[in-house]
């Protein structure tokens, strides 16, 4: 099992990479209307599961599969992010001591904590549809109605049948 999930992660990674090289390489960047569908993902996966707790669901699968989009969200946002600050801050830290020969630590607060931010900004963006997919538990729950209408949405944005 742990290793068809390390393969199936690597290939939905190289499909994400490929979505926004498409978009780089087509249109130089994100166009404005998958901009759009975007941010409505992302505030459709803040509204639904990280401002809310899996309890809050009626259904066990809600309940499910909320915990699991929280708990994939932690992991590939949140502390892939503060890795990726720490690892920042300590390199200019690191940099800053050769510089001057003495040991200092401030470089690694002020950077850590930009690169943060920039991080998280960007796996959000890079995994929002992946998120997004994982709550597609069908139209007869609260969850999966909403996503749907957001998928709609999405669709007419992007003027296609669907993602």
């Amino acid at each position: 099992n742990n290793k068809m999930s390390i393969l199936l992660r690597s290939k939905l990674d190289a499909a994400y990479t490929d979505y926004f090289n498409h978009l780089q390489k087509h249109y130089g960047g994100i166009p404005q209307e998958h901009q759009a569908a975007i941010n409505m993902r992302m505030l459709f996966i803040k509204q639904y599961i990280l401002d809310r707790q899996p309890n809050d669901y009626r259904t066990p699968i809600e309940r499910d599969w909320s915990f699991i989009v929280r708990r994939e969200y932690r992991y590939d946002v949140n502390i892939r992010a503060c890795t990726d600050a720490l690892a920042a801050g300590l390199g200019v830290s690191l940099i800053r001591q050769v510089m001057i020969r003495k040991f200092v630590i401030w470089p690694m607060l002020p950077v850590a904590i930009g690169t943060y931010i920039y991080r998280q900004r960007a796996l959000g963006i890079f995994y929002n549809k992946k998120f997004f997919d994982m709550c597609n538990v069908g139209e007869q729950y609260e969850l999966g109605f909403a996503r749907n209408a957001v998928l709609q949405k999405c669709n007419q944005l992007l003027d296609r049948e669907d993602f």
